[in-house]
C-alpha cells in the first residue's frame, strides 16, 4: 500500500505541468478629439495569464477589477477583461454626456502585470497601474500577488512569514531609520496616517534579488504629496522567518 501511494504521488507531481504565463493586451478608447485634453478616454492593459491555472487567473482578474475603481459606483457586471475595458469607455461617455457642453477632461488608465520573482515553489506577480480622471491628480501604485506554484493558491502574509509580529518590528525599525522618524513623537504627529497611530505591516510584499520589499503606496500611510514608501529587508535579515523559499 505504501509503495502504491508513493507511485501515485510520483505520477501526480511528476506529470504536473510547469506554470507558464502569457502576456495579453486589452485596450479600448474613445477619441473624437484626442488632440486636446478634453473628451477622450483611453485604457491600456497588459495582463499576464497563466496557461494552465484558472485559479491564478481569477485572482489576478479580481485584483485588476478592484484597481479599476471607475467601476465602484456603477451597476456593472464585469466578468472579463474586454468587458472591463469597454465599461471604462462607457462610463466615461455617460459622465461626458451629463456635463454641460459635453466637455470633460480626458480619462486614462494604464496597467501592466509582470513576474517580479520566481522560484520552484512560488511566483510573485506585480501589477503596476496609473490613472488620471478629469481634473484630479494622476494616481498610481503597485500591487503584489504571491502564488504557490503547485496549488495555485494565493499566499497571504501569514503564509509567507512564521512570525508577523517580529517581522513587523524589523520593518518598522528600518522604516524609522530610513525616513528619520522621531521616536519621541507619534507617527501621525509626523505627517503619517497609520490607523490607531500604530505602525502596521503592509500586504504589499515583493521578492527581489536584494531581499523582501515592503511597499506602502501613495495615500496608504501619508498624503499624496509624500508619495510611496518602501523598506527592504535583506534575506540575511528575514530568512529565519520565511516559510517559502
Amino acid at each position: 500500500m505504501k509503495h502504491l501511494l508513493i507511485i501515485l504521488l510520483f505520477l501526480f507531481f511528476g506529470c504536473a505541468q510547469p506554470l507558464v504565463f502569457v502576456r495579453k493586451q486589452y485596450n479600448s478608447s474613445y477619441q473624437p478629439n484626442y488632440t486636446t485634453s478634453y473628451n477622450s478616454a483611453n485604457i491600456k492593459m497588459e495582463v499576464l495569464e497563466a496557461k494552465n491555472d484558472d485559479n491564478i487567473n481569477k485572482i489576478i482578474f479580481e485584483n485588476i477589477k478592484e484597481l479599476s475603481n471607475f467601476i465602484d459606483s456603477q451597476n456593472l457586471t464585469i466578468t472579463n477583461y474586454n468587458q472591463l475595458t469597454n465599461s471604462f469607455v462607457d462610463v466615461y461617455k455617460n459622465a461626458k454626456n451629463s456635463k454641460p457642453e459635453n466637455n470633460l477632461k480626458n480619462w486614462n488608465f494604464e496597467l501592466e502585470s509582470n513576474v517580479e520573482f520566481e522560484t520552484e515553489e512560488f511566483v510573485n506577480i506585480g501589477i503596476n497601474y496609473s490613472t488620471s480622471y478629469d481634473d484630479l491628480h494622476g494616481f498610481g501604485g503597485k500591487r503584489s500577488l504571491v502564488f504557490n506554484k503547485l496549488t495555485g493558491a494565493q499566499l497571504k502574509s501569514e503564509d509567507i512569514f512564521s512570525n508577523l509580529h517580529l517581522v513587523s518590528k524589523l520593518v518598522e525599525a528600518k522604516f524609522r531609520a530610513k525616513y528619520n522618524v522621531n521616536a519621541a513623537l507619534s507617527l501621525n504627529q509626523q505627517g503619517y496616517c497609520f490607523e490607531n497611530n500604530s505602525f502596521y505591516l503592509t500586504n504589499n510584499i515583493f521578492f527581489t534579488i536584494e531581499g523582501v520589499k515592503f511597499l506602502y503606496n501613495i495615500n496608504e500611510i501619508s498624503s499624496y504629496e509624500k508619495g510611496s514608501f518602501e523598506v527592504i529587508l535583506t534575506y540575511q535579515e528575514i530568512d529565519k522567518y520565511l516559510l517559502i523559499k
